[in-house]
């Protein structure tokens, strides 16, 4: 990534996030100000994705229980690390990161004590952390906060950081859900740069599914992974993504249906046609994209960009069913100083083609 180029889309994002707030603060208009300040949040969110483009970068995996998350990440990193959730675990994350050796660390909320364990290859891995997963006969892992994992991976390459959590509804009691449940907001609020959410193709996306995206990782997920969908054709696919994509209001994700269980078993064939059939190689595609920093760079530029169009679409609606005249939506001020920043960037100049209409 050119230092400059960084330096300067976080200038653009600063300028944009000014002019939404502000121009929210101007307008007399409330559902316009409402889709400001909903565009501000968004901003917010890039802006904190930035930050972490260049160091470290955690890409989680999120989905209900039983929906193949662990199989799935064990397919993409090749070994079989990634322990099954669907029995007694504590309700924290396990992050998997590049390593020179293989090793296990636990991070506790109330022990300055982070034991290190070296294992000898990935089984001693799973082994270790089916150990620290079981918070029943070792009442002292409910304490862990979350668990650190190293592997001599190519694909945890660049400071990328793939992170299991574990599924949302997946603890048995209501005390235990809202424990559950706030562990994994925190970490995805605190920690979490993009979220790849893995949903079953039988279930499709559920009610409680869609309100948890919206409220705690809609704005960092821009990839949905299906999974369960081995015999579906081309047509099956085609009718789930169209039935789905509606739910999402702004930033419809990409839809990738994939088989863990076929790509473990291709894995272990080296099998690359099995790979591919399996969905896998296209999503390994799509995270060595996220392993470079380049790739995260032009991820956001991406996300920015449809920002504005959806944006710029919805105030031409609003113009039209309203008869009003779209310069009354900013702040002049404030547009005035956010057309002078950067002018002739060529991300800004598609920004500012998206506005034509409601300049």
């Amino acid at each position: 990534m050119v230092e400059s180029s960084y330096n300067e889309l976080d200038r653009i994002i600063a300028e944009t996030m000014m002019l939404f707030v502000e121009s929210a603060e101007y307008t007399r208009n409330t559902d316009v100000r409402a889709a400001f300040i909903d565009a501000s949040c968004t901003v917010a969110t890039l802006r904190h994705r930035l930050g972490n483009a260049s160091v470290r970068h955690v890409v989680a995996v999120v989905g209900l229980t039983n929906v193949g998350k662990s199989t799935l990440l064990n397919a993409l990193l090749g070994e079989s690390l990634a322990p099954r959730r669907n029995g007694p675990c504590t309700a924290v994350p396990i992050e998997f990161m590049h390593g020179e050796t293989f090793k296990v660390t636990a991070h506790y909320r109330s022990r300055i004590a982070r034991p290190v364990w070296q294992c000898e290859d990935a089984q001693a891995i799973h082994n270790r952390l089916a150990l620290l997963a079981d918070d029943e006969n070792h009442p002292a892992n409910g304490d862990i906060r979350r668990v650190v994992v190293e592997a001599p991976l190519s694909l945890l390459a660049n400071g990328l950081i793939i992170a299991d959590t574990p599924g949302f509804g997946a603890a048995q009691s209501a005390d235990d859900v809202s424990a559950h449940e706030l562990s994994l907001k925190s970490y995805l609020h605190e920690n979490v740069s993009q979220v790849f959410w893995v949903v079953l193709a039988e279930q499709g996306i559920g009610k409680r599914e869609m309100q948890f995206h919206k409220a705690f990782f809609g704005q960092v997920c821009d990839d949905v992974i299906v999974t369960g969908s081995e015999d579906w054709d081309a047509q099956e696919r085609e009718r789930f993504r169209r039935r789905f994509s509606v739910l999402f209001h702004s930033r419809i994700p990409q839809f990738h249906f994939v088989s863990g269980l076929n790509g473990m078993h291709a894995r272990k064939a080296t099998d690359l046609a099995g790979l591919e059939a399996a969905g896998i190689t296209l999503l390994e595609t799509r995270i060595r994209e996220l392993a470079d920093s380049t790739g995260r760079f032009t991820a956001i530029q991406e996300a920015l960009l449809q920002l504005f169009g959806e944006l710029g679409q919805w105030l031409r609606d609003q113009s039209k069913s309203r008869s009003m005249q779209a310069k009354g939506y900013w702040r002049p001020d404030s547009w005035s100083r956010w057309i002078a920043c950067s002018p002739l960037n060529p991300l800004k100049r598609k920004m500012l083609a998206e506005m034509e209409g409601v300049k």
